[in-house]
């Protein structure tokens, strides 16, 4: 989005809802100006003014790179979407997101007016909640033997030196089978989990995570979810998965 360099100022955008929506009563990203709203093409625009220089030009550099200047900014920003979703739908935009003045945010606004409110109606009634997890490998391991061998599946020799070695064999065969098992545990878990959801989206796995999932929830399923999730950890528990469900998050996922 262009902006013009002989205005001073600049239109923040927080977000889009539909008409209707009571403007916070909280100020902007710049903890200075109100925040103010403009409907047009059926969606309701969320925005503040800013100081243009803050956010363009090597002083915009220099303060997106700035942890000290930027921190508070993104908190204020995001308070302003929570304040909106506790109202209804929201379409969040993200930190930053300027225009140069009314005119074209207005054209914006028609260009987009169709896909937005479709994310809106998308949306409309649910809450975005995180669900992640973790796998300690060695744990699954060893409760997999164990497994196998109370149901018979496995049987060890008597002889201690054999017995040794057949365990360690059956350990890498395991260990060399874990992913496997894995993809059929994460499959047999979502499944559990769809009936609850409206719409999810796999997130990128960091870290030593083997899950991380957003899930659009209906505001009345989010507890029976939530009770879901505790009975599958318990239940995967012994073979060393840890899960943490987080939210509700503004739905930038959807």
């Amino acid at each position: 989005m262009s902006v013009k360099a002989e205005s001073p100022f600049a239109l923040y955008l927080y977000g889009f809802t539909f008409p209707g929506t009571v403007v916070p009563s909280v100020l902007g990203v710049d903890d200075e100006h109100i925040l103010t709203h403009y409907t047009s093409s059926g969606l309701n625009a969320i925005i503040s003014s800013v100081a243009l220089i803050d956010f363009t030009g090597d002083a915009g550099e220099i303060n997106l790179q700035n942890v000290a200047w930027l921190t508070p900014r993104a908190c204020r920003h995001a308070l302003v979407i929570d304040k909106l979703m506790e109202q209804g739908a929201v379409y969040p935009l993200s930190f930053g997101t300027l225009f140069s003045n009314v005119m074209a945010l207005e054209q914006e606004m028609k260009s987009r007016a169709n896909v937005v409110l479709a994310a809106l109606h998308h949306v409309s009634g649910c809450q975005e909640w995180s669900l992640e997890a973790t796998l300690d490998r060695k744990k699954a391991v060893d409760y997999l033997l164990v497994e196998g061998l109370q149901s018979g599946r496995f049987t060890l020799p008597e002889g201690t030196g054999r017995r040794h070695l057949e365990e360690q064999k059956l350990r890498r065969n395991l260990a060399s089978e874990l992913n496997d098992w894995l993809t059929q545990c994460l499959a047999s878990i979502q499944d559990e989990l769809r009936s609850l959801t409206h719409d999810f989206r796999s997130r990128r796995i960091t870290d030593d995570k083997v899950l991380h999932t957003a899930y659009l929830l209906p505001i009345e399923n989010v507890a029976a979810f939530q009770q879901q999730v505790s009975t599958i950890s318990n239940r995967f528990d012994a073979y060393g998965f840890s899960f943490r469900v987080t939210g509700p998050w503004a739905p930038y996922s959807f």
